[in-house]
C-alpha cells in the first residue's frame, strides 16, 4: 500500500464532515477538482471505494469508516501535538469541536462566552442538533465533547454531569385552568410535547411512564421556541426546560405549580473514553463543572 498522507487525511474527514466534495473544497479553501483527486487517489491507495451514494448523500463503506477513525486518530494526536508543543511555549492553541442538542444551545453560549475570551487561540467548532443528530455524530467520533442531559447508555462513554435542568410546567400567560395540583389532573389538557427521542421527551415519557400519566390531546412539535410561542400564543399547556425560558419575559408564559415539578436532570458532558481528549477540550470541560 502507498503511504497515506496527513494531506489525504484532512481532505477525506473535510469531506465526511461538510457533507460533500464541494462543501469540503470550501471549507478546507481548495477548488473542488483538487479536492476529488485527493480523493480518487486515497481511494486508490486503499483500493475499495471509501463512498457509496445513498438517496443522493454520500455514505462511506466499511473501507471509509475505517479510514475516517484513522484520520480522526491520526490528525487529532497531530493536533495535541501542536497544543502541548505551543503549551510548552506559553502560547496556548488547539481545536475544540463541540456539539451539543437542541435545549443546550441555551446554557452552553453563556460558559464558552468567557472562555472564547479566556482562551482566544483556540480554534471552537459549535454544531447543534437534535438528539439523533448528535448520537450520529457521537457515533463516528466527529467532536471532543457532546451535551445531553439523557446520554445513550454505552461503556465506551465517559457521562459527567456539570449544570441542573430543571422541566417546567408551562401554560398560556391567560390560562384560568387547574394549578396546584398534579399532572394526572393536567393530562385533558391539550400539551405541546417535543417529538420521540428528544432528552426532553424521553424525561417525561419516564415520569409519566412511572405514575401511569397518558396525555389525552398531545402535539408534536420539534423545537422549544415553536413551543414557547405556541404555549404564548394560548395553543396549549407544555413542559419544557427553564433555560428556555430565560431570553424571554417571564409574563408570556404562566409556570404552574405542578406536584414534583421541576422534574430535574442534568447537562452531562460525554466524551470517549478511547478518544485521548485535547487540552482545549480539557480546559472548556474544566470551565463547565465550574459553571453555576
Amino acid at each position: 500500500m502507498q503511504s497515506l498522507t496527513f494531506r489525504l487525511l484532512e481532505v477525506f474527514q473535510s469531506i465526511v464532515d461538510n457533507g460533500s466534495v464541494t462543501a469540503a473544497s470550501a471549507a478546507l479553501s481548495l477548488s473542488q477538482p483538487t479536492v476529488s483527486l485527493q480523493l480518487k487517489k486515497l481511494t486508490g491507495i486503499i483500493g475499495m471505494p471509501l463512498f457509496e451514494q445513498t438517496y443522493g448523500q454520500l455514505k462511506m463503506t466499511e473501507a471509509g469508516e475505517a479510514v475516517y477513525q484513522c484520520a480522526q486518530e491520526v490528525l487529532g494526536s497531530q493536533s495535541r501535538l501542536e497544543s502541548q508543543v505551543r503549551a510548552l511555549q506559553g502560547v496556548e492553541i488547539g481545536t475544540l469541536k463541540l456539539s451539543v442538542v437542541t435545549t443546550a444551545k441555551y446554557i452552553i453560549p453563556p460558559i464558552l462566552s468567557p472562555f472564547c475570551q479566556q482562551h482566544p487561540n483556540i480554534d471552537v467548532r459549535f454544531t447543534v442538533g437534535n438528539r439523533a443528530d448528535i448520537i450520529e455524530r457521537l457515533r463516528h467520533n466527529r467532536d471532543d465533547i457532546y451535551i445531553f442531559t439523557q446520554p445513550p447508555a454505552d461503556s465506551t462513554l465517559e457521562c459527567t454531569p456539570f449544570l441542573q435542568n430543571k422541566l417546567v410546567v408551562i401554560a398560556p400567560p391567560n390560562y384560568d385552568g387547574p394549578d396546584h395540583c398534579d399532572l394526572q389532573t393536567l393530562s385533558k389538557q391539550k400539551f405541546l410535547l417535543r417529538e420521540f427521542g428528544s432528552g426532553t421527551r424521553r424525561t417525561i415519557q419516564d415520569y409519566c411512564d412511572e405514575h401511569g400519566i397518558v396525555f389525552e390531546n398531545p402535539m408534536l412539535i420539534e423545537s422549544n421556541e415553536a413551543i414557547r410561542l405556541a404555549v404564548t400564543s394560548g395553543l396549549g399547556l407544555a413542559i419544557i426546560s427553564e433555560h428556555t425560558l430565560e431570553q424571554t419575559h417571564r409574563e408570556s408564559v404562566k409556570i404552574l405549580t405542578v406536584k414534583d415539578f421541576p422534574l430535574v436532570n442534568h447537562w452531562q458532558a460525554v466524551t470517549v473514553k478511547h478518544r485521548q481528549i485535547s487540552l482545549a477540550a480539557q480546559a472548556f470541560k474544566r470551565a463547565l463543572l465550574s459553571a453555576e
